[in-house]
């Protein structure tokens, strides 16, 4: 669901962008290019406007449920030794690089190409090409002149280059006819003047990050399209005859029929896929006549439309988001997320073991490898929360006076987000235990101190239940429609209490805070193992169902 939103979103972004220029058809050439390019700048910065925006669901029907129940089972575990959390692979990440990679050669090849000829190819310094390049670049108003390089080989013109741009030239450009090097010089001087190579370079990039959007290669296309036909009415603007402008474009994509792909590396004259639509457009007697006011309100609107996309998200009453609205994590949690970076978060609730929530303990959260550390303190209602954090291995410390000190150990992944709720003991913790975690030495999730934690299920879980509270249904959860189920793995203590719970899924925030308040007032009868009470782990399933 989540590749499926960026698809949504992006979509809506790049479909305005062109969408906007066709409708109604009032911007010139050089404005839809701008429109384009800009539909490009706000996806790069989408998952900042993700992430800054209020999060606003909108359902697709009504709801045609009435009834709903709520059901706890606990699953059949084999009896054995917990190991320490492990860390599956992030594949859709995985894939995505890979795409990343791929999108990306075909650029890297075109530079390449381009700088591999431009190196055989020589300077044109003789005084009658000078001179036509010094009086096109005035006529563009054009301060700074180009380099023009000649290669001894079938090329079409074109311009390549970013810091010190480049015209490169075939070798029989000295016997072209006067107005065929004046049209050809002012088109590329043209693209030099409007930063177009710079331009299509950021477009392919961005299609690289999105690679699995098909309308950014659509939208690469458009660009370069629009493109060609601003500096064609810049060449039509400097006074070429628009009949004799096209019939030298027709002859030399005839000339070149064979055509060069530079990706984003250069830009061509002549494109034999695009020609036909640039004649028409180069003879078109009824041009548009595009005003700075119609280009201010269709950059306005696909701004107000971005932003209205990055909020909205659409759903059904079966969705596993929460409903309403919210706001979502941190800008740079959105921002490190999208573009594949950890913005991992830990965070929960804490008790006390009468099942009160703890205000005001320190949480410190310490980073082995890193060496990194952090701070909070527990809200009036014992909940705590560390975000924007790197993938890695945490121990978490929380201490209150009164209480002993608590330890747990996490591995986070990448964007991961851990839920504990946990239980502080009374009375002062062993000074063994302090030094253990001091000197770096790691416990994992659950372990007591008499050994690992071990899963119990199925019917040995339920015959040591001997105190269940009933999880009640949100009536925010019921309003959104939203229903799902509920995993939770369970550390109880020695004495049957639980003593951190683990939320492995859930389809909301509401679901999990009504089974976590549930879940950790129960109790249960202790686990002997050879006459002697251990900590063990269950897995509790809750299922909330809304029935019609």
């Amino acid at each position: 669901m989540y590749w499926a939103g960026l698809l949504i979103h992006s979509g809506a972004i790049l479909a305005a962008a062109s969408l906007l220029g066709c409708i109604p058809r009032k911007l010139l050439p050089h404005q839809r290019h701008r429109l384009i390019l800009t539909g490009f700048g706000l996806l790069l910065i989408w998952p900042l406007l993700s992430a800054a925006v209020p999060h606003i669901q909108v359902p697709l029907w009504p709801s045609l449920r009435t009834h709903d129940s709520v059901t706890v089972q606990q699953t059949i575990l084999a009896i054995g030794p917990r190991s320490v959390e492990s860390q599956a692979a992030n594949w859709p990440m995985v894939i995505w690089a890979v795409g990343v990679a791929l999108a990306l050669i075909p650029v890297a090849l075109g530079h390449l190409s381009v700088f591999r000829i431009a190196r055989r190819a020589t300077r044109l310094n003789d005084e009658g090409s000078m001179r036509l390049l010094q009086t096109s670049c005035r006529e563009l108003g054009m301060r700074k002149m180009p380099a023009l390089l000649v290669v001894a080989e079938p090329v079409v013109p074109l311009t390549f280059g970013l810091r010190r741009p480049r015209i490169l030239l075939p070798s029989d450009y000295t016997c072209w006819s006067y107005h065929r090097q004046h049209a050809v010089l002012l088109h590329e001087l043209a693209h030099i003047q409007r930063y177009d190579v710079l331009a299509q370079l950021f477009a392919n990039l961005i299609a690289a990050i999105w690679w699995f959007q098909p309308l950014c290669w659509i939208n690469c296309r458009s660009l370069r399209r629009e493109s060609e036909r601003a500096c064609d009415a810049l060449v039509l603007a400097a006074g070429v005859r628009p009949s004799d402008y096209a019939t030298e474009l027709l002859e030399i994509a005839h000339g070149f029929s064979q055509g060069q792909r530079w990706s984003s590396a250069a830009i061509t004259v002549a494109r034999r896929g695009e020609l036909e639509a640039r004649l028409h457009a180069i003879l078109d007697p009824h041009p548009s006549s595009g005003t700075k006011k119609s280009l201010f309100v269709a950059l306005t609107a696909l701004a107000v439309w971005s932003l209205t996309a990055s909020a909205i998200t659409p759903s059904s009453q079966q969705t596993n988001s929460s409903g309403g609205i919210f706001m979502k994590r941190t800008v740079l949690s959105g921002l490190l997320s999208s573009v594949g970076l950890s913005a991992a978060t830990i965070g929960g609730s804490l008790f006390d073991p009468s099942g009160a929530a703890v205000a005001q303990a320190k949480a410190s959260l310490y980073n082995p490898e890193t060496k990194a550390t952090a701070e909070t303190t527990t809200t009036p209602d014992g909940k705590f929360s560390f975000e924007n954090l790197p993938a890695g291995q945490y121990i978490l410390r929380v201490e209150k006076p009164g209480f002993a000190s608590l330890f747990r150990e996490f591995n986070v992944g990448t964007d991961s987000k851990l839920e504990r709720g946990l239980t502080l003991k009374l009375g002062a913790k062993e000074e063994a235990a302090v030094t253990q975690v001091a000197k770096g030495e790691r416990t994992a999730f659950g372990q007591s101190t008499d050994g690992q934690p071990i899963r119990i299920g199925g019917k040995v879980a339920q015959a040591n239940l001997v105190t269940k509270v009933q999880p009640i249904y949100p009536i925010s959860a019921k309003q959104a429609g939203i229903q799902g189920t509920v995993d939770l793995e369970t550390v109880i203590s020695k004495d049957g209490v639980p003593l951190e719970i683990r939320v492995n899924s859930s389809p909301s925030d509401d679901l999990t805070q009504s089974a976590l308040e549930a879940v950790r007032q129960w109790r249960y009868r202790p686990t002997l193992l050879n006459g002697e009470p251990i900590e063990v782990v269950t897995n509790v399933i809750v299922n909330y169902t809304l029935a019609p």
